[in-house]
């Protein structure tokens, strides 16, 4: 069995009570059948009026990863949690009665059979410390450095789609590596690679021709003058809007209004507003991103090595995966803005984008909605907002609202 898996993986350590954002409050936990039923044995024996079972919420429709969830406390915090942020039941019961999840967080893993794909979940301020902040955190030991070649699927589960997706992989990964090419580019080579993939099982001799075609056409794109500081502001408002009413417990709803006031609510007319960010993007946060260029480069790396079933999975709404890093991406972008807005360039925290990265990753699931093959659609409302900017083309509209005036 092998493991792949970034090097700041097996630095991770859990910083308990310590932690600025604890992982239990805000989202619903999961707990597997066979917790479930362990949980229901104990009855009353946890402690007296602890019945841990009467917490649980069983879901429509169960499974053996999905039974039930703990629902939370009208805080939003999960109803075990101690005054000093550790969890009661692994304090008096043990690790063996965490559910799955919990014994997880914030690790996740692709699994291939004999090939375990690992990264950690940004979700945790830990996790995205690690990851986000350290220049080689992305780092991956290879079997053949000569080759510079990630294998993710074993041979015999190979197909004319994974042998192909999986060259396409190595071709994003190794770009997001390369310094020279601006993430904007990045994205637009990662899209048209995608929608040349079953083309390029009739081919795949043409792999790198076709890479070098694309890479050389987004070289040409003249994307980074177009000021969207408009669509930017409509955009927080709708994800703004959408959090309050979905979400309104959330952390990441208390951070948009704030973003929100900050970018629009304090000036008089909007049309101040529009101005003020396009000035706020091109003068500060631009510099900001080109000085902590590493953040957002490990970011998509992160997420598209624990996402790599995009390559690989001819699922329908795989690909929403994708774009779910990019809306994710957008939306910590639009908030690191507002949080420029009011700071000096001498007091300008470079981990404000990672802190947003955070917090969005935490609250991802708001956006999204899971069909019956476990894969993402984006949430209507959020659909809605996206199709303001482009009505035909989620990619197109992600990537305005994603890039940066140059």
């Amino acid at each position: 069995m092998k493991d792949l898996k970034p090097n700041y993986y097996d630095k991770f350590i859990c910083i308990g009570h310590k932690c600025p954002d604890t992982c239990c409050q805000g989202w619903s936990i999961d707990v597997d059948q066979k917790s479930h039923k362990k949980y229901e044995i104990l009855g009353n024996s946890y402690g007296k009026n602890n019945n841990i079972s009467k917490f649980l919420k069983k879901k429509p429709y169960p499974n053996t990863h999905n039974y039930s969830q703990i629902e939370m406390k009208k805080n939003g915090l999960c109803p075990f949690l101690d005054i000093n942020k550790l969890c009661k039941i692994q304090s008096k019961l043990g690790e063996d009665y965490l559910p799955n999840t919990c014994k997880v967080f914030p690790r996740r893993m692709v699994d291939f059979n004999e090939i375990k794909v690992k990264t950690l979940s940004l979700a945790c301020p830990e996790a995205a410390r690690l990851c986000l902040t350290k220049k080689n955190s992305m780092e991956i030991k290879l079997e053949d450095k000569k080759k510079n070649f990630i294998k993710i699927v074993p041979d015999h589960l190979h197909n004319p789609f994974t042998i192909v997706g999986e060259k396409l992989f190595n071709k994003i990964f190794f770009l997001f590596k390369d310094e020279k090419f601006k993430v904007e580019n990045l994205l637009i080579i990662c899209e048209n690679l995608l929608n040349e993939q079953k083309n390029l099982e009739k081919s795949p001799s043409k792999i790198d021709e076709v890479t070098n075609f694309i890479i050389d056409k987004s070289k040409k794109l003249d994307f980074l003058n177009l000021d969207s500081s408009i669509i930017k502001l409509n955009f927080l408002n709708d994800i703004t809007s959408f959090i309050q009413k979905n979400n309104p417990r959330s952390s990441l709803n208390k951070i948009l209004c704030e973003t929100q006031k900050k970018l629009i609510s304090n000036f008089t007319n909007y049309e101040e507003a529009i101005e003020n960010f396009k000035n706020i993007e091109k003068n500060e946060y631009v510099g900001f991103e080109k000085k902590n260029y590493s953040i957002l480069r490990n970011f998509f790396l992160n997420e598209i090595l624990g996402n790599v079933q995009i390559f690989t999975n001819q699922t329908l709404n795989c690909r929403n995966r994708f774009y779910l890093i990019i809306l994710c991406a957008t939306i910590s972008k639009i908030i690191t803005i507002g949080d420029i807005t009011k700071r000096s360039r001498k007091n300008i925290d470079k981990n404000i984008l990672t802190n947003a990265i955070q917090k969005v990753i935490k609250n991802f699931g708001a956006f999204i909605k899971v069909d019956n093959n476990q894969e993402y659609i984006f949430h209507p409302e959020i659909s809605t907002a996206l199709e303001k900017v482009e009505k035909n083309n989620i990619f197109n509209s992600l990537f305005l609202l994603f890039s940066s005036i140059g």
